[in-house]
């Protein structure tokens, strides 16, 4: 039976061995039960009350080259904001310092680093993901903003249990999920935290999901629908496209199942009005479980119905589209045609909007709406916001979603957002 209560990790994931990588888009990957996830009996289920374990002591750090060293800050946090010259890595140092936070930069380029640390006067590093475990002295949170975080997550999480530093991360990939879940105990061990998504992707729907989960305990199926109110990044595209090769993926029965891209195409009735959407493997497909216990999932991406018919009309060329040289040129056509992000004007302006569903065996039903504020003024919101909350004492250690570590309460405390409940 379904407490309402946010689960933290199924049972399956907590009994998975740390050497055994997580399964990667697999039907039937997850199935088993999460009572002992939602009960808080299960082996891999947070210590409820024990705030934040203390990180691990780190040694020393191995000697680097002198251009990756930061120019050491007093006043730092003790927080790295990882990408962060990227367009949104620069939107949550800027977040930070706004509300008093001095954290070290870091990304790959070192010019862009370093013009960006002086601007603010920030101590900074530059390196390459793979060089990440010699680059955490002296920190006790990672914030990852660098995608395709596919490549990126899985090593920095790696480096980060290993250092006993929390991690955060923005994606919105379902394998960077599976991988977090699957190092679980690894952190748990540590006494640190990872949280992968915790921007756009997935806070505002992670939160809708949980909270309908609270007011329809009994729940056994969820739908969820994201309308981004703007284009997306070049980065938020380059993801999308690398996705491609996988299809689609719904949750039925617990397990992850592939679907066909466009496998399903449905008006929403968003809170501005109603739109067309394609169903889509968006991060929720993997979280909502985890979050909630509800063991069907699916969700849809707004956009006009046109493109919805042309990525089902896609499918059968979705092996070419997966090739090398097919991939590297929607990768260029992206650069081309998309701005590397939204104009401020047009951040200001550019709602986002949510809507799920979720429905009990009986029929009986309970559908919420969300607004919130752009994209990518809510990511540096979220991503900042879950990094204090680590700071003041997260929920446990191991691996949580969004309304694992913030609740679901944290979206009735913002400003600019405002979540609806209808019973059916």
């Amino acid at each position: 039976m379904r407490t309402g209560k946010p689960a933290r990790l199924p049972a399956r994931l907590a009994s998975m061995s740390m050497n055994e990588p997580p399964p990667r888009f697999a039907s039937g990957t997850d199935a088993a039960t999460i009572a002992g996830a939602r009960s808080g009996t299960g082996p891999g289920t947070a210590r409820p009350g024990s705030g934040r374990t203390p990180a691990a002591a780190i040694d020393s750090a191995p000697e680097r080259d002198q251009k990756s060293r930061a120019m050491t800050d007093q006043a730092q946090t003790g927080w790295l904001i990882y990408g962060c010259y990227g367009y949104t890595g620069e939107l949550v140092v800027e977040q930070a310092l706004a509300r008093g936070h001095r954290p070290l930069l870091a990304g790959r380029n070192e010019a862009r680093t370093r013009a960006l640390a002086e601007k603010h006067g920030l101590g900074w590093r530059a390196f390459p993901v793979e060089q990440t475990a010699g680059q955490l002295e002296g920190v006790k949170l990672l914030i990852n903003c660098a995608g395709p975080f596919a490549h990126t997550a899985e090593p920095m999480m790696q480096a980060c249990v290993n250092a006993g530093v929390n991690y955060l991360d923005i994606t919105g990939e379902m394998p960077v999920f599976q991988a977090a879940a699957g190092m679980s105990r690894a952190a748990e061990s540590a006494g640190v935290v990872l949280c992968p998504g915790v921007g756009f992707d997935i806070v505002p729907t992670d939160m809708l999901a949980a909270n309908l989960a609270a007011a329809l305990p009994d729940a056994t199926h969820l739908e969820i629908a994201f309308d981004f109110g703007s284009l997306p990044s070049q980065g938020t595209a380059r993801t999308a496209v690398g996705a491609i090769p996988a299809g689609g993926m719904v949750r039925e029965n617990g397990e992850l199942t592939p679907k066909p891209l466009g496998h399903r195409i449905r008006k929403i009735p968003f809170p501005r009005g109603q739109q067309s959407a394609v169903s889509f493997p968006w991060g929720d497909v993997y979280t909502a479980y985890v979050s909630t216990g509800i063991p069907n999932t699916i969700v849809y991406f707004a956009m006009p119905a046109a493109l919805c018919w042309m990525q089902k009309a896609s499918n059968p060329l979705k092996g070419l589209l997966g090739t090398a040289p097919m991939q590297k040129l929607l990768l260029w056509t992206v650069g081309k045609v998309l701005p590397e992000g939204p104009s401020d004007d047009i951040r200001a302006s550019a709602g986002t909007q949510f809507w799920a569903e979720v429905k009990n065996a009986d029929g009986r039903t309970v559908s919420g709406t969300l607004t919130a504020p752009s994209v990518y003024d809510m990511t540096a919101e979220c991503a900042v916001a879950s990094a204090e909350r680590i700071d003041q004492g997260a929920p446990g250690a191991g691996y949580f979603t969004a309304s694992g570590l913030l609740g679901p309460a944290f979206v009735k405390q913002r400003a600019g957002w405002q979540l609806e409940i209808q019973a059916g």
